[in-house]
C-alpha cells in the first residue's frame, strides 16, 4: 500500500511539474539560431556572386543586432511561457515587433522612413516594452498591452490622414499589424484565464 501511495505521488508530481517549454523545444531553439545565422549570411553569399544585395558593414551590423535582439526575446518568451497559447502570444508579439522596426526603418510604414508619423510606431512599441517589463510580462498585463498596440496602429493611420493630407495611408499594412497584435492579445488573455482558474 505504501508503495502505491509513493508511486501515485510521483505521478502526481510529474503531472504538476511538466518539462518547461524551453527544454521541450530545445531542437527548435537550435534551428532558430541557425536560421538567423543563415539569414545574415545570405546577403554576403549573394554579394560574392555580384547578384542582388549590396550591403555595407553598417547594414550587416544592423541586421545582426536585430536578429540577436529578436532571438534573445524569443528565448525569454520560451522561459516565461506556461502553455502553448502563452508561447504563441509571445511569438506573435515578437514577430510583430520585429517587423514593425524592420519595415519602419527600411521603407517606412506610412510614407517613407523619414515621415514624422512613423516615429509614433517606435514610441508605441518602446512604451509597450517598458510597461511589459515593469509588469513582469504577466499574461493579463501582456493581453492589455498588446491590445492597445493593436488599437494604436489604427489611431496612427487616422492621425496620418490629418497630418499628411493628400497622402495615401497603407491601411492594409496597418490592418495586418493590428491583427498580429490583436491575435497576441487573445493568446495572452487565454493564458490569463487559465491561470485564474
Amino acid at each position: 500500500m505504501s508503495q502505491m501511495k509513493v508511486t501515485g505521488c510521483t505521478i502526481m508530481m510529474q503531472a504538476e511539474n511538466p518539462i518547461p517549454l524551453h527544454r521541450r523545444l530545445a531542437g527548435w531553439r537550435i534551428a532558430g539560431w541557425s536560421a538567423a545565422a543563415a539569414l545574415l549570411a545570405l546577403p554576403a553569399i549573394s554579394m560574392q556572386f555580384g547578384q542582388g544585395a549590396d550591403w555595407t558593414g553598417r547594414d550587416f551590423a544592423f541586421a545582426g543586432i536585430m536578429l540577436l535582439v529578436t532571438g534573445l526575446a524569443a528565448e525569454g518568451g520560451l522561459r516565461l511561457a506556461r502553455s502553448w497559447p502563452h508561447l504563441l502570444g509571445f511569438a506573435l508579439a515578437i514577430f510583430a515587433g520585429f517587423f514593425t522596426v524592420w519595415s519602419n526603418l527600411a521603407v517606412g510604414i506610412i510614407g517613407d522612413e523619414d515621415a514624422a508619423i512613423n516615429s509614433g510606431f517606435f514610441a508605441a512599441l518602446l512604451i509597450a516594452i517598458i510597461a511589459a517589463a515593469l509588469l513582469r510580462f504577466r499574461a493579463r498585463a501582456m493581453s492589455i498591452i498588446t491590445g492597445l498596440l493593436a488599437v494604436s496602429q489604427i489611431m496612427l493611420g487616422l492621425a496620418a490622414r490629418h497630418l499628411m493630407p493628400g497622402h495615401g495611408v497603407e491601411w492594409g499594412i496597418l490592418a495586418m499589424f493590428a491583427a498580429l497584435w490583436l491575435a497576441a492579445s487573445l493568446c495572452f488573455r487565454t493564458e490569463a484565464r487559465r491561470q485564474a482558474v
